[in-house]
C-alpha cells in the first residue's frame, strides 16, 4: 500500500531541505518529541512524541535539496520518501509512504497536518 501528500513549500529548496532534515526543525513539524538523525545512508534516526514515544528509523537516501528517504524499524517497516522539486520561488515537497501501513488514512492526514506546519515554519 502506499500513500502520498505533497505542498508547495514557500522556499528555496536548500532552506527546505535544512528544515526537513535538520532535527532542531523537526521537531517544530513532525516530531515534536524531538529527533535524532545521522544524515547518511545507512544512518540511525530517532523520532519522539511524547504522547506516543520514540520510533527508531533507519535513513535510506540522502540527496541533499532533492530527496529524503527513511525506513521505520524493525524491518521490514515502512518507507517514508521525500522529494524537493523547485516550483518558481517555491519547493514542491512530496512525501509518499508505503509498506504495509497499518492504517492509511491516519498517516495520510498526519502527513497532511505535518506539511502544514512545514509550510508555517518556512514562514516564519
Amino acid at each position: 500500500m502506499e500513500i502520498s501528500e505533497q505542498a508547495l513549500v514557500p522556499a528555496d529548496p536548500d532552506r527546505t531541505w535544512r528544515l526537513i532534515t535538520d532535527p532542531q526543525y523537526v521537531k517544530q513539524w513532525y516530531a515534536f518529541g524531538g529527533a535524532d538523525i545521522e544524515l547518511a545512508p545507512g544512518g540511525a534516526m530517532v523520532l519522539r512524541w511524547d504522547e506516543h514515544g520514540a520510533f527508531p528509523a533507519r535513513v535510506e537516501a540522502v540527496q541533499p535539496g532533492h530527496r529524503f528517504a527513511f525506513r521505520w524499524l524493525p524491518e521490514p517497516g515502512d518507507l517514508v520518501e521525500i522529494a524537493l522539486s523547485p516550483e518558481g520561488d517555491g519547493t514542491l515537497v512530496r512525501i509518499t509512504e508505503s509498506g504495509a501501513l497499518e492504517d492509511a488514512a491516519t498517516s495520510a492526514m498526519a502527513w497532511r497536518n505535518s506539511l502544514s506546519l512545514l509550510i508555517a515554519l518556512a514562514q516564519a
